[in-house]
């Protein structure tokens, strides 16, 4: 009887050894899947890739294009507490020049204060003044957008979707988001537009 019991326990600690290697295997599988390959051909062609910026370059030196797609399938709210909001999603950077063919993929997280749209500065301008000056209220814009962002490196392919290689140096701080960097001004607004329907500066925080 006792050998059958310590039998037994053996057994069971060999299956609960087992379990405890299959699920570090797991977690290590999960840490260490890479992302998922992306071509050219499909930021061009499936719906859930948005165009939201596009240059093209004819000089000289250089000729091709500069494409950056949102992945609106990527976005999640990390955070819905009006006037604050926060939102993560992917997008693509694409280098279609004689020199290069690339696609770069980054992850940008945005917090969003509607305290600082251009709606709600009108609005309390408008309250305090009912002919505020239009200088005044792009000093106010300029000077806080409500945006703050963190974007960081992902992956990098060639046109047909094979990983390249790249070195991360990502700063993970997160850093005010100015009105007159356009180009990532749009990227975040095209974000908040695809999960609440509204331009940022729309919204006039209550």
């Amino acid at each position: 009887m006792l050998i059958l019991l310590r039998d037994k326990i053996h057994f069971l600690r060999e299956v609960f050894m087992i379990q405890r290697i299959l699920m570090l295997a797991l977690v290590l599988l999960a840490f260490t899947m890479p992302t998922e390959a992306i071509t050219f051909q499909e930021l061009k062609t499936s719906p859930q890739f948005k165009l939201v910026y596009s240059q093209s370059m004819n000089g000289p030196i250089e000729s091709g294009g500069l494409y950056i797609y949102l992945n609106t399938y990527s976005i999640e709210a990390l955070r819905y507490a009006p006037p604050q909001y926060s939102l993560r999603g992917t997008y693509y950077i694409v280098i279609d020049t004689s020199y290069q063919s690339i696609i770069n993929e980054r992850q940008l997280t945005v917090d969003y204060d509607t305290n600082y749209s251009l709606a709600t500065l009108i609005h309390s301008s408008r309250i305090m003044n009912p002919s505020p000056s239009m200088l005044a209220l792009i000093e106010a814009s300029e000077s806080k957008s409500g945006l703050a962002m963190t974007g960081v490196d992902v992956a990098r392919y060639t046109f047909d979707g094979a990983t390249k290689p790249m070195h991360y140096v990502n700063d993970t701080r997160k850093v005010p988001l100015n009105r007159n960097n356009t180009i990532i001004y749009d990227i975040a607004d095209a974000m908040f537009v695809s999960v609440y329907q509204q331009h940022f500066d729309d919204i006039v925080a209550q």
